[in-house]
C-alpha cells in the first residue's frame, strides 16, 4: 500500500503537468537514437504472430479491448498528473489528446458490451520518474494496442462483421498515431515503420502482454486506479480530441 500512496501522491502534487522537452531529452540521453522496443516488448510477452485454432468471439474482443483502453487512459492520466520528469508543453497536449482518444475508444467499446476486467493496474516501478522507462512502456503498450486491433479487424472481417471490423481499424489507426507521438516525445524518429507490427493473430494473444499490468510482478508497482470523470476532466483542462463517428454508427 505504501507504493500505491506514493504514486497517488505524485499524481496529486504535479497538477500542472509536464513542462520542458529539453529536460526530458536530457533524461533520455542514455537510450541513444532508439529504444530497444522489441526486447522491452518481449518482457511483456509480445512476440511473433501465431495462428490460433479458433477465432475470438465478439464479447472477448470487446472486453479485452476495453481493458486495454482502460489501461491506456490510466497510463496517460498518470503521466499527465504525476510524471517527475519534464516534457514540452506542446507534448503535454499530445498526451492529453491521446488520453481523450483512448476514453472515446472505451466509450465506443462500451456500446458493444465491452467491459474492462479491472479498474486498477500495475506499472513499471520507474515509469513516472525515469523518462526512458516511460517512453519504452508507451512504445510497447501502443505497439500492442495497434496489433490487438489489427487482430480484431481480421477476426471481425472473417466473421462477416464488416462494420465492426472497420471500426476496430479506426481504433488501430488512432493507436498508431499515439505510438508515433510517444516516440516523438522521447526524441525518437516517429515514423520508423512502414507497417505496424502484426504480432497477434487473435486479440486474446495479447493477454500475456496485459498480464503484468493486471497482476503486477517483478519490477511493477501499484495498483494505480483508472481516473474518475472529475479527475479525467481536470487533467484535460479543456483539451478535447476530435471525435469522428465510429464506422459502425455511420453505415
Amino acid at each position: 500500500m505504501a507504493t500505491e500512496s506514493k504514486i497517488e501522491e505524485f499524481m496529486k502534487l504535479n497538477t500542472q503537468g509536464l513542462i520542458s522537452r529539453r529536460g526530458f531529452l536530457k533524461g533520455t540521453a542514455g537510450i541513444g537514437g532508439g529504444i530497444a522496443a522489441a526486447s522491452f516488448a518481449a518482457s511483456f510477452g509480445m512476440g511473433s504472430a501465431q495462428a490460433a485454432a479458433a477465432n475470438d468471439d465478439v464479447a472477448t474482443i470487446a472486453n479485452l479491448a476495453a481493458t486495454a483502453e482502460t489501461l491506456a487512459v490510466t497510463f496517460y492520466y498518470a503521466a499527465i498528473t504525476g510524471a517527475q520528469f519534464d516534457v514540452d508543453a506542446a507534448d503535454v497536449e499530445y498526451l492529453k489528446l491521446a488520453m481523450d482518444a483512448e476514453q472515446y475508444h472505451l466509450d465506443i467499446l462500451g456500446t458493444l458490451g465491452g467491459k474492462s476486467l479491472t479498474q486498477q493496474f500495475y506499472v513499471p516501478a520507474n515509469v513516472l520518474s525515469d523518462p526512458a522507462v516511460f517512453v519504452a512502456t508507451g512504445v510497447a503498450a501502443e505497439t500492442a494496442f495497434v496489433a490487438a486491433y489489427l487482430a480484431a479487424t481480421r477476426v471481425l472481417a472473417e466473421g462477416g462483421n464488416g462494420k465492426l471490423a472497420a471500426t476496430t481499424a479506426q481504433h488501430a489507426c488512432s493507436e498508431a498515431v499515439h505510438l508515433s507521438l510517444i516516440r516523438d516525445i522521447g526524441g525518437l524518429v516517429p515514423n520508423d515503420i512502414a507497417l505496424p507490427a502484426a504480432i497477434y493473430y487473435n486479440v486474446s494473444d495479447a493477454v500475456p502482454t496485459l498480464a503484468p499490468f493486471l497482476k503486477g510482478g517483478e519490477g511493477f508497482i501499484g495498483p494505480v486506479s483508472y481516473p474518475t470523470k472529475a479527475q479525467f476532466d481536470a487533467a484535460l483542462n479543456g483539451t478535447k480530441a476530435t471525435r469522428a463517428p465510429a464506422f459502425a454508427t455511420l453505415y
